[in-house]
């Protein structure tokens, strides 16, 4: 399977964070999913029908797919991009494996699974939270981090121990 295509969306800075917070992957695959069944182009009330959801319950979702670079609005239309025609064909495990490889390009991410890599030791929730406030401010620090540890997870990416909030970064499987 060839390599994920960079995308320069996911490069943008902190705020657009807020848009993966509060989403989960299985409705943002839900999305894609439904573009792909209307011919892969379609406006956002037609794909709010198709998924049987409120339009404006779809706005985040569709900024955080969007956000991923999965899918793109053009002329009011949402359009899958050949990543997520990418990941539709995908197996599971190859899934998670393009979904690492995007989720571990955003900034904010990309800067606590660094320092998590250079300690080479467990970091507590409260040194992670310190560390998100210092780069996206007190008032997203705790839902970008719930989001690392969501998405982390989802992609295997990371161990996160609720009972001891113990934070840690896997190797990725080969």
């Amino acid at each position: 399977m060839p390599e994920t295509k960079k995308v320069s969306k996911r490069q943008r800075g902190r705020s657009d964070m807020r848009a993966i917070a509060k989403v989960s992957m299985g409705q943002i695959l839900g999305l894609v999913e439904a573009v792909d069944e209307v011919s892969g182009s379609a406006d956002a009330a037609t794909i709010a029908q198709e998924v049987e959801m409120d339009v404006a319950a779809l706005g985040p979702i569709i900024g955080a797919a969007e956000f991923l670079g999965l899918v793109e609005v053009k002329d009011g239309d949402l359009v899958n991009t050949d990543l997520a025609d990418r990941l539709l064909a995908a197996t599971s495990l190859e899934r998670r494996t393009i979904i690492r490889d995007i989720i571990d390009e955003v900034p904010v991410f990309r800067q606590v699974t660094d320092m998590a890599r250079a300690a080479g030791r467990a970091l507590s929730r409260e040194e992670i939270v310190e560390t998100l406030t210092a780069i996206v401010g007190s008032h997203q620090a705790g839902d970008i981090f719930d989001a690392l540890v969501y998405w982390g997870r989802y992609v295997r990416m990371v161990i996160y121990d609720s009972q001891s909030e113990m934070f840690v970064i896997q190797p990725p499987s080969t």
